[in-house]
């Protein structure tokens, strides 16, 4: 293997031993792969941003101050999440010219082992605010830049996304990585405001408060620590592992709900004061009429239903085993997946999905396990390292496993067992790091035992089976619809409610969000008649009113609901859909799977059907 090239800097300047240390992680990093950042395409950005709306809520404050600052400075402010990956820019237009240029930019990911030393990636991997300035970056290309980032940090200690301030490298402003710093920390107490749980406000002495050190600590109903900021590890000395411990351990004296003094465990004085959590009425907050679409608002809460499944998953795959997710159509295997990757030691990493149902059979050799120049006719010029590449120290999903040709589970198999790729028209092989990650829809002992399944596959891929409960099965369904109307802004009665928990729901969470927003686009700022006798539209209802019943039903169920069976109702309802999705995609399945937003597999199933 090639030497890295040598960190060259301008004469009478120093590069800091963390910038060193990057350097000499990054000394093994496949050239191609770094050559080709590869952004996601739109819609899996836009599932990026979806999974991320409330970090995004959170830091749009501090992104439009920051992003102002830009625009005056010749710079671009991004907020990348827990991956690396870019999810928003704001900035000098100029510039933003000059960023996308390097790929700096919403669907590219900084992570270290995606662009070599950054500002973005260097502080994920560290867990501490960095500036990579001009040649201190390891891709050359990116020594136009002057970056300064630093991490967002959840109440517990985790790291949520990265905040960065980027410009042109001939104008570095020592300032920068303060203010950085100073608004990461802001966003993270916004998060901390929002905890229903109790909160200790204090700082070290007993003057006036001056607010320059606004140290909190979330206290749960044991006065034992949930949560804490930057300010308060400092001020009381000590790191993370104070999460979860007795606050009496580490200050001493009665907690009031106004400034009294205190001492911290070493004797030092201290004031602080107890808040209680203010109680916020839902309807306090303007919602829209219909509000944008949330692709995964209504998937299962890992905080609930899923919670043990996603507690057991983390476990499997940081100790090494492959990940296997079963569960029917629409219950959410993938974004199951993605918390998987957030809350793993993998986080740093990227997150490749792979849908092997989906991959042309012609091109899934070459788009899998990538390419040498010249590999075959109609190859790009200077070849692609391919999906399993993309792959390396982050997490590898296989969506669709049990879809895969028999003639490439061999193959897939060994790379799995020896975690090496051959690229086509290569004669070497490249090592891989990565957490494993499948899913299907189908049951793949089944498949085994019909031939149409590799046996030793099947159980190199489960070394923890997980299967996903469908939407029918929950035992709170009635209140989980009810909620997810209510987070599109809208009010079912208990009769519509009842109406919805009645189906059997083939297409589970992604069925029922496509009824619910169906429902809410329809009744944006009226309800329709309830049972009184009211023609449609004859009256303007108060907006509070719940929607009623046959509302519900006539959504679902569209014109033939009125007298029909339900589920009948429903079936008709899908298969009109259908129809005219293959017509307006002029018979092509894959197109129209894509127009309703169901998987190709899917879709046949139901044509057959």
């Amino acid at each position: 293997m090639q030497n890295p090239p040598p960190l060259a800097l301008a004469p009478g300047t120093r590069a800091a031993p963390r910038i060193h240390q990057s350097w000499a992680r990054c000394a093994s990093l496949d050239p191609v792969l770094l050559a080709d950042p590869n952004p996601l395409p739109r819609a899996d950005l836009n599932i990026r941003l979806e999974t991320h709306r409330i970090l995004l809520q959170w830091a749009e404050p501090s992104l439009c101050a920051l992003g102002a600052l830009a625009d005056s400075t010749r710079g671009v402010v991004v907020l990348a999440d827990s991956s690396g990956l870019i999810l928003r820019e704001y900035g000098n237009r100029s510039f933003l010219d000059k960023a996308h240029r390097v790929a700096l930019q919403p669907g590219v990911s900084w992570a270290e082992p995606q662009r070599g030393t950054n500002a973005i990636g260097t502080a994920l991997h560290d867990g501490r605010a960095v500036r990579v300035h001009g040649a201190e970056h390891f891709l050359a290309c990116n020594s136009i830049l002057s970056c300064h980032a630093a991490p967002i940090f959840s109440p517990t200690g985790e790291i949520l996304g990265i905040l960065d301030l980027s410009g042109p490298a001939d104008d570095m402003r020592g300032h920068s990585l303060t203010l950085v710093q100073r608004m990461a920390r802001g966003i993270a107490d916004r998060i901390l405001d929002e905890s229903p749980l109790r909160r200790l406000d204090f700082r070290l002495g007993q003057g006036p408060d001056d607010d320059s050190s606004h140290a909190i600590l979330l206290l749960d109903d044991d006065a034992r620590i949930a949560g804490a900021n930057d300010a308060a590890l400092q001020a009381l000395d000590t790191d993370w592992r104070l999460i979860g411990t007795p606050c009496a351990q580490w200050i001493d004296g009665p907690l009031h709900t106004r400034d009294a003094p205190l001492r911290r465990h070493d004797g030092r004085p201290m004031t602080g004061r107890l808040a209680h959590p203010p109680r916020v009425s839902p309807r306090q907050a303007p919602v829209p009429a219909v509000p944008p679409p949330a692709a995964l608002r209504v998937l299962p809460d890992p905080d609930t239903v899923s919670i043990p499944l996603l507690d057991q998953a983390i476990r499997a795959l940081d100790a090494g085993l492959a990940v296997l997710l079963q569960g029917e159509t629409g219950t959410g295997k993938e974004v199951l997946a993605h918390h998987i990757h957030a809350g793993g030691a993998w986080r740093a990493g990227p997150f490749v999905a792979i849908n092997c149902a989906a991959l042309p059979e012609h091109l899934i050799e070459s788009e899998l396990f990538g390419y040498e120049p010249g590999a075959f006719t109609g190859a790009r010029r200077e070849g692609a390292r391919g999906l399993l590449r993309q792959a390396h120290r982050g997490v590898l999903f296989l969506d669709e496993i049990g879809d895969m040709p028999l003639t490439l589970q061999t193959r897939l198999l060994r790379v799995l067992q020896e975690r090496e790729v051959q690229p086509l028209g290569s004669d070497k092989r490249i090592p891989l790091e990565f957490g494993l990650i499948s899913a299907s829809h189908q049951n793949l002992e089944s498949l085994v035992a019909q031939g149409r399944f590799r046996a030793d596959l099947y159980y190199r891929l489960q070394d923890m089976p997980l299967a996903l409960p469908p939407l029918r099965n929950r035992p709170d369904l009635a209140t989980f619809i009810r909620d997810a109307y209510r987070e599109l802004g809208g009010c079912l009665s208990a009769d519509a409610i009842a109406t919805l928990a009645g189906y059997t729901w083939p297409g589970n969470y992604r069925e029922l969000l496509s009824v619910l927003r169906r429902l809410r686009c329809q009744h944006p700022d009226r309800e329709p008649v309830a049972a009184d006798g009211l023609l449609p539209g004859t009256a303007r209802a108060d907006p509070a009113v719940p929607v009623p019943a046959q509302a519900g039903l006539d959504i679902v169920a569209a014109p033939a609901a009125a007298a029909g069976d339900r589920a009948a109702s429903l079936r008709t309802l899908e298969r009109q859909a259908i129809e005219q999705a293959l017509l307006a995609c002029q018979g092509n399945v894959s197109r129209a799977a894509r127009r309703l937003g169901i998987h190709r597999s899917t879709l046949h199933r139901k044509l057959n059907g």
